[in-house]
């Protein structure tokens, strides 16, 4: 079993300490961040981020989170939820977005999840106003397995969302 940190060519994924809140709070404060996510209010503080940088920490098995660093500074985030087939999250610094982090996280991830972690399969869910995140799932297998609605603690109405699952050996085959 790998151990953290799980490392790339430009990307570091390990357990976010709690002197990361402030980044943390940040980029999930960030409007057009903060509206694709689920969980964080525009109103969250570095209190809260520290809680949840608490709650949510490796421990060797679903749920956690990890930071994504470069260069050794905070630039996202992945997790995974729990269940039979968890959702998988993501997210990064507006700054950090478009130049191929996500993708390379993400395959880190999810190697990870599916050959350390031994899961089967994972999900995901996306607005449909997010066709940068519903694009990077398509390019790691993901299929679209259908849609519904959801909230967000930084929208004022519920918004519709896509549905997606990929299975371990969906994944391993494409790569």
């Amino acid at each position: 079993m790998k151990t953290l940190p799980l490392r790339t060519n430009r990307l570091a994924l390990d357990a976010m300490a709690e002197t990361d809140a402030p980044a943390l709070r940040r980029i999930v404060t960030t409007p057009s961040v903060g509206r694709m996510l689920f969980l964080f209010p525009p109103d969250w503080t570095d209190d809260d981020a520290r809680a949840f940088i608490r709650r949510t920490r490796f421990t060797g098995a679903p749920p956690f989170r990890l930071g994504v660093y470069r260069d050794g500074a905070l630039v996202g985030s992945v997790g995974v939820g729990a269940g039979p087939v968890p959702d998988i999250y993501y997210f990064l610094d507006p700054a950090a977005q478009g130049q191929g982090i996500a993708n390379e996280a993400l395959v880190a991830f999810l190697r990870f999840l599916f050959d350390d972690l031994g899961l089967d399969a994972v999900g995901a869910d996306v607005f449909h106003d997010n066709p940068a995140s519903a694009h990077i799932l398509a390019r790691l297998g993901f299929a679209k397995t259908g849609d519904g609605t959801a909230t967000s603690a930084a929208r004022l109405e519920p918004a519709p969302i896509s549905l997606y699952r990929l299975s371990a050996e969906r994944f391993g085959a494409a790569g």
